[in-house]
């Protein structure tokens, strides 16, 4: 039997060679767990993200394996065609495709399949496939490190080999190799068991490649059971083509994020049939319309408006390639943010495309229902709030409360009970201050308060001899689910080249965590990050091997919250270093939050004027919620794009409702008067009982009477007329501006200047006492000259007679 590992003394080129392929192994094995592992005894593992979407994931056809031999017949190789593999310049790639069973157990050998890649500058002559089993014992978390990353020599004997033909360069060659369960047996009762897998060139006395695992033997049952819980997030990706105003652009969005392709798709496939809760965001299942001022009624989904004639703007966003997952924009000098101008098509025409891409996301988010609907299932805040940025920088949030409240739409979405008061800080830390702020925030809410909240166990443990329950407790009494790090890191993600690399070294970690105390009830919580993206098969497959295991007991997460089987909840402890968080920086501030606050209120207040404002109010509220999504934690140069955007939206649709200023002065030439002032709707929205009031800046005006409410039509002016009186002459300026029915002050304002000269009353006073003067002179003359001679004359009447008749006779004496 060769000794793998063995070199020839006082060969230096051999050593220099061999540490090179140690270091290539090393390498394929921890790309293939995605992970970064710190080395030394009971250290912290850093785990590096998966890179969601990333094209590169390989995956393998299911025809693409040999056929099962008989267990103790000679290994086959047997050709398939197999995906292409990147070969290596100089090292032979070595992929696992299927270690079965996953637990070995006497009476039960151990068949491996899988993939060698010869290098590029050259190829495999005659290889010969070995599989060594590893001398070190495997008790401690740092042992796996060192096997797996290389750093433990692989002494060992070879337990299996296979000669495989030549492989071109470059080309790929499938393998199966079969090893005794006898080779691999352990006189413990249970063990993690290093094996590597070397390709070895012929007459070479070192691996050209190298990839190592572990064997998990179990003998009998000399344990107590860990509960294993695994929650997974089901949220949307930090996209701005979400909320884009091209129709088709949104839709191709909403079809990259929970369409059958979509990384939510391949999350709920991949849990079928599993023991395995879903933390899902309500709005994963595409827009919901809220009316306003209800935080918890759901409706149909739809992300436009429909009415006819009254369509806002839906916000512009950046939009992404056609068949592509929403991806990261670059800001620009200036975001964009495009005014809202009147609808050129006609009142009661709908407009465009709307309509069929509603009801095409609608689709999309009831058939996402419709697979979740009998899972068990945790509610997240709506738009998966921040709430740790929230509870840190403003607990008392209004925004946010809401969006807490309105986790329960999910409840009424599915039709079956979504459990909304665990709380799940996205990055999983627990700094001095988030319980309270956690506590503040959800009091606000229909949720009153957390039923646990979800932490990493680094943040809330001291370095102890052995791994502590998941249940854990605060000090004023609230519930924690600790999760552990290391196995969250090693769930299958869709870059693995395979998930049994992953499974293999989860089930090893979880016989050392076992074996710390054995006879000791104790649980453990996994779960993954936001960003998750599995292949749904490696992810179905990890979790059937690892449910299967006997040490490991599937529970659900929610059973963690109340002690039970002996396992009872163990204090919170200072952890003894800082945790690192399982993700980056909040976008959140305490002035964002706040904006975001006062835009939501402009919002409802215009809404609340509207005809159809309920949709008016839906078109950009569902925006502004997204906005407090930790999703953007994750792609934080995403949201100044996306908010800046929307906050010009906001401002030009609600600055359209308008008072249209005065460019000249009004001349006021009396006492009272009446100024007609011309308010604007340039929305596509019919305004109904708006208030116009003014208000004088000096004592000079006064407004009789403020104007009735008034109803505007979609692109339409009014002239809205005001009584008011002039008290003195002089200059005034007068504030103009508009209200809903409770007095919140919307739209834009303007200042009417008005010249006031209305005629003095001292003018009627003069005019009146010269009147009377004049009269009382004329009765004091009369008065003063005596009676009149005429008045004198007795017989008026027979004098004036006489003299008539004299005068005749006169006159007919001339002729």
């Amino acid at each position: 039997m060769t000794r793998t590992g063995s070199r020839r003394p006082g060969s230096s080129g051999r050593r220099v060679a061999r540490l090179v392929r140690c270091l290539a192994a090393a390498a394929t094995t921890l790309a293939a767990l995605g992970a970064t592992v710190a080395a030394g005894a009971g250290s912290a593992t850093t785990f590096a993200a998966g890179a969601d979407g990333a094209a590169s994931a390989r995956t393998y056809a299911a025809g693409s394996l040999p056929v099962a031999e008989p267990s103790g017949a000679r290994p086959t190789v047997v050709p398939a065609v197999v995906p292409a593999v990147v070969p290596a310049k100089n090292t032979a790639v070595i992929v696992l495709q299927t270690l079965t069973p996953a637990v070995v157990k006497p009476g039960t050998d151990v068949r491996i399949t899988g993939t060698v890649t010869a290098p590029s500058d050259g190829p495999l002559s005659a290889p010969e496939l070995r599989v060594i089993r590893g001398d070190t014992p495997i008790r401690q978390s740092s042992a796996l490190d060192d096997w797996a990353s290389g750093r433990t020599t692989a002494q060992g004997r070879t337990v299996s080999t296979t000669r495989l033909p030549t492989v071109a360069a470059g080309r790929t060659q499938a393998f199966t190799t079969t090893v005794p369960w006898q080779r691999l047996r352990s006189p413990e009762a249970f063990a993690a068991v290093p094996i590597a897998v070397d390709v070895m060139q012929q007459g070479a006395s070192e691996p050209t490649g190298s990839t190592r695992t572990f064997v998990a033997w179990n003998s009998r049952k000399e344990y107590v059971p860990l509960d294993v819980a695994t929650v997974l997030p089901v949220t949307l990706d930090p996209g701005v083509s979400l909320f884009s105003r091209k129709d088709d652009t949104r839709l191709k969005a909403w079809q990259a994020a929970i369409g059958p392709t979509s990384r939510v798709s391949r999350i709920v496939e991949g849990t079928q049939g599993s023991q395995v809760d879903l933390a899902v965001d309500p709005s994963v299942l595409g827009p919901t319309p809220v009316a306003p001022g209800d935080a918890g009624s759901p409706s149909s989904p739809t992300p436009t408006p429909q009415t006819s004639g009254t369509k806002a703007p839906t916000p512009a966003a950046p939009s992404t390639p056609a068949g592509t997952a929403p991806a990261t924009p670059t800001p620009p000098t200036s975001a964009p943010a495009p005014t809202p101008t009147p609808s050129s098509s006609t009142p009661g025409a709908p407009s465009s495309g709307a309509p069929s891409t509603s009801q095409a996301i609608a689709a999309l988010g009831d058939a996402l229902a419709e697979r979740l609907h009998g899972r068990s299932v945790w509610a997240l805040p709506y738009a998966d709030a921040d709430v740790a940025a929230t509870a840190d920088v403003d607990p008392a949030s209004t925004i946010v409360r809401d969006l807490v409240s309105r986790a329960g739409t999910l409840t009424a979405r599915l039709g079956q009970p979504a459990r909304d008061d665990v709380v799940w800080p996205v990055d999983g830390l627990l700094p001095p201050g988030r319980e309270s702020g956690i506590r503040t925030l959800l009091s606000g809410t229909s949720v009153k308060k957390p039923a646990g909240i979800v932490v990493d166990a680094a943040a809330v443990t001291k370095t102890t001899a052995y791994t502590p329950t998941a249940r854990r407790v605060t000090g004023s009494g609230t519930r924690l689910l600790a999760y552990d790090t290391r196995l969250s890191a090693l769930l299958p993600r869709r870059t693995d080249p395979s998930p049994v690399l992953s499974t293999q070294r989860y089930l090893a970690e979880t016989l050392v965590l076992l074996g710390e105390r054995a006879g000791t009830p104790r649980s453990v919580l996994v779960v993954a990050p936001r960003t998750y993206d599995p292949d749904a098969a490696a992810l179905s497959s990890f979790l059937t091997a690892t449910s299967s295991a006997p040490w490991l007991h599937t529970v659900p997460a929610a059973s963690l919250l109340a002690d039970g089987g002996g396992d009872k909840a163990q204090p919170q402890t200072a952890a003894s270093t800082t945790a690192p968080g399982t993700a980056p920086a909040p976008v959140l501030t305490a002035r964002r939050l706040s904006e975001l606050a006062e835009q939501r209120e402009t919002l409802l207040s215009v809404s609340s004027v509207l005809r159809d404002g309920e949709e008016f109010e839906r078109t950009y509220r569902e925006v502004l919620d997204h906005l407090t999504s930790a999703r953007w934690r994750y792609e934080p140069r995403a949201w100044p794009v996306l908010a800046t955007s929307v906050a010009a939206d906001v401002r030009a649709a609600t600055s359209a409702i308008r008072v249209v200023p005065r460019t000249s002065t009004i001349n006021l030439l009396a006492e009272n008067g009446t100024l007609r002032i011309t308010v604007e709707n340039g929305l596509d929205y019919t305004v109904e009982n708006i208030r116009l009031r003014l208000v004088p800046d000096n004592p000079r005006i006064r407004v009789v009477e403020q104007p009735a409410p008034v109803t505007i039509g979609p692109s339409s002016r009014t002239n809205v007329p005001v009584e008011v009186a002039a008290v003195a002459a002089g200059r005034a300026q007068i504030r103009a501006f508009l209200t809903t029915v409770d007095g919140t002050v919307i739209g834009s304002p303007a200042m009417i200047p008005v010249a006031a000269n209305p005629l003095d009353a001292t003018i009627y006073w003069v005019g009146g006492v010269l009147v009377g003067l004049v009269v009382v002179a004329g009765v004091i003359r009369a008065v003063r000259k005596g009676t009149s001679r005429v008045d004198e004359i007795a017989d008026i009447e027979a004098i004036t007679a006489a003299h008539q008749s004299l005068g005749d006779a006169n006159h007919g004496d001339d002729r």
